[in-house]
């Protein structure tokens, strides 16, 4: 690939990681399919990929419905029309193969992943943000790259239990005033590319008067929001350890004999959801850019 250009180099790597996938697609139309469940998301429309969610209603397909929705889901790299590009697409669900059929698919599995890698290791080659965006939007038009990136997963043995739920937690990380402090200094280096230097020099400014206006053992707290996603809680019988979370963002492909109690995806929020209060961290942010907040404890 050394004699390409870097644009030529990522279409030859995306040519290879849909060879991988069409091999994939054949080879689980030959395999037994003992059971598949696919939770359809609702698309996000341009422009609200930052809204607050707050409710999500999951569709629900099975069989060989599920088994094409799945096989699409992996060869979905590029933006729908009226969609966000900034909210990839997702679809949660999971498909058991027999046991046998574990040695014939992780070896796919793993090439089209590595694949997937090379593809990575192409674009962030490319530099800066600016750079890598460029070289993906000139060779691949449309290509949403964090789809591209997203791993196949495949796993094999004896589940207890598989259960489907929603994460929406959020971040919370502990600063003293001082640490703050240091922070916005450090800011001051990397403006925005839609501010100027007297305009964000300013607003630094603001910033640190209204940090240094704090009792100087004041503790501070930044709450950042994790975007809500689906999440698969495993229960292993014979492993060590037992449990295992992994993302849902794509189908999941077991290979066992033996079906595992099931959870389906429901709607979000579910109805057993407590609304949660946090005393001890609230109010207006200090600084909303930083999602920063002062501890009441």
């Amino acid at each position: 690939m050394d004699t390409f250009t870097p644009t030529a180099a990522l279409r030859q790597q995306m040519e290879a990681i849909e060879a991988s996938l069409h091999q994939l697609t054949d080879l689980l139309g030959q395999l037994a399919l003992q059971e598949a469940h696919v939770y359809p998301l609702p698309p996000v429309p341009q422009g609200e990929e930052h809204d607050p969610i707050e409710q999500i209603e999951v569709g629900y397909l099975n069989g060989e419905a599920a088994l094409a929705a799945t096989l699409a889901a992996y060869r979905d790299h590029s933006a729908r029309p009226g969609c966000s590009t900034k909210a990839t697409h997702r679809l949660p669900s999971w498909l058991r193969f027999p046991a046998a059929a574990a040695p014939l698919l992780q070896p796919l599995i793993d090439q089209i992943n590595q694949h997937k890698l090379d593809f990575k290791a192409l674009v962030q080659q490319a530099g800066g943000r600016d750079e890598k965006f460029d070289l993906v939007h000139t060779a691949l038009p449309g290509v949403i790259t964090l789809q591209v990136y997203r791993k196949l997963t495949l796993l094999a043995g004896e589940l207890q239990s598989l259960g489907f739920t929603w994460a929406d937690k959020q971040t919370i990380n502990r600063l003293s005033r001082e640490q703050v402090l240091e922070m916005l200094e450090r800011s001051r280096r990397y403006i925005p590319a839609l501010s100027n230097n007297e305009e964000w020099s300013k607003m630094v400014d603001q910033e640190v008067y209204d940090i240094r206006r704090l009792p100087a053992n004041a503790e501070l707290r930044i709450r950042r929001p994790v975007k809500t996603h689906p999440m698969i809680n495993l229960l292993w019988l014979e492993r060590t350890p037992r449990k295992q979370q992994i993302k849902a963002s794509l189908p999941l492909l077991l290979c066992s004999d033996t079906p595992p109690a099931v959870t389906h995806l429901g709607n979000y929020p579910p109805k057993s959801r407590q609304a949660r209060r946090d005393r001890k961290i609230g109010g207006e942010p200090i600084i909303e850019r930083l999602h920063l907040y002062l501890y009441q404890g």
